[in-house]
């Protein structure tokens, strides 16, 4: 929608301005030399220098802020870029490289390619790109990573099933707008969407009434009406997959609380499910739609260790006003990131982002990604006298 395109452009913007300033704190270290008999004499540090051509291959959901994120932080780390936006969305990358040349970038310096994924496969395995920045699905993420050159660094951004735990000591009022808006933001096309939300019995049917409450006060429709909250999926297929495992869940046994239809010009009604099981796609897979399962737990224990089965392991989220419990449960469930009363669609451009076992490889996230593009070189210098 309109109203978080803007908010995207303006995150855009601070992460290229952010990527330069910390380009600015980029530095080595020092290394002791009077630790073992045998190395006194000698000075030594580390410096960081380039690794050298960065593959940025990006995805279709926030298409100017992640190749901000590719783009920007590799020319902070002194590196040239080939820039492949997804096929779905190639004019924001366009736009972006016009600019970055109106700021005075040499050229040469920025290449944006609109090629399919087999088309790029030429440039993925050739020796001369020293780095690839993924963003997409695991899937292609993981074939890319079997295709690069020996020698090639790789970090893989992918996405997961995104859980959260409202326990019983949880501040509902404050959790639910947390909740509707962590699952349904850009109709749940986020890497880190709030999927699974597992709720303590003892208020499992009072945060589900809200939850319905507070869903069907979302205006979904047209992405350039100011109203809308909800937009369209990125294409009629996308639409008619995130439908197909509603109702095969259903099928199944799973009841759908409100929502579960398809609306006009690729949109889906953004839909509350509950009675699913963990077996169901719509809870093990990545819906990457406008869904919720909100699921009822007893035993926080044994629901930590069921999500923690999962393939998955990104963003997570626990809602609880017992700080005990809350530190407790971050520190047990396996995810990269755990936010404690939000959502875990939360994220500032310049913290650690990134995903673990299925959903990803390396650390986003400014200053963590600028790191990544360049190399540590150590200097030893033996003093004479």
């Amino acid at each position: 929608p309109l109203k978080d395109a803007r908010i995207e452009a303006t995150r855009a913007v601070n992460t290229v301005k952010m990527s330069g300033d910390e380009a600015l704190q980029l530095n080595g270290e020092q290394i002791s030399m009077d630790r073992a008999k045998g190395s006194e004499g000698n000075i030594a540090f580390t410096m960081r220098e380039p690794v050298g051509p960065v593959l940025a291959i990006s995805a279709f959901n926030h298409p100017l802020n992640l190749m901000c994120h590719q783009i920007a932080t590799a020319i902070a780390g002194g590196n040239t870029v080939i820039a492949k936006p997804a096929t779905q969305t190639p004019i924001s990358a366009l736009k972006l490289a016009e600019f970055f040349k109106k700021a005075g970038l040499p050229d040469g310096c920025l290449n944006v390619v609109v090629a399919s994924g087999k088309d790029i496969d030429a440039i993925v395995g050739d020796p001369r790109i020293a780095f690839v920045n993924f963003i997409g699905g695991e899937d292609v993420g993981w074939e890319i990573r079997k295709k690069i050159a020996p020698g090639t660094r790789i970090s893989l951004e992918h996405g997961g099933a995104g859980t959260a735990i409202l326990t019983g000591s949880a501040d509902i009022d404050s959790a639910i707008p947390t909740i509707t808006k962590g699952a349904f933001y850009h109709a749940g096309q986020v890497c880190v969407s709030l999927q699974n939300l597992y709720v303590e019995e003892s208020v499992f049917d009072a945060v589900l009434q809200r939850i319905k409450t507070e869903t069907e006060k979302l205006v979904t429709g047209d992405p350039t009406n100011e109203k809308t909250d909800v937009g369209p999926l990125i294409t009629k297929e996308a639409m008619e997959r995130v439908d197909a495992w509603i109702r095969q869940a259903v099928a199944s046994g799973a009841q759908v609380i409100t929502g579960g239809k398809i609306l006009p010009n690729n949109c889906y009604a953004p839909t509350v499910l509950t009675n699913t099981s963990r077996a169901m796609p719509v809870v093990c897979n990545e819906i990457f739609g406008p869904l919720l399962n909100v699921i009822s737990y007893r035993d926080l224990e044994k629901i930590i260790d069921e999500i923690n089965e999962s393939r998955y392991s990104f963003q997570a989220a626990v809602y609880a006003k017992d700080i005990d419990v809350a530190l407790n449960t971050a520190r047990k469930l396996s995810c990269t990131a755990c936010i404690i009363n939000n959502s875990p669609a939360f994220r500032v451009d310049w913290m650690p982002f990134g995903g673990a076992k299925h959903s990803g490889l390396g650390v986003g996230g400014i200053k963590y990604s600028i790191r990544d593009v360049t190399a540590e070189k150590l200097v030893v210098i033996k003093m004479n006298n």
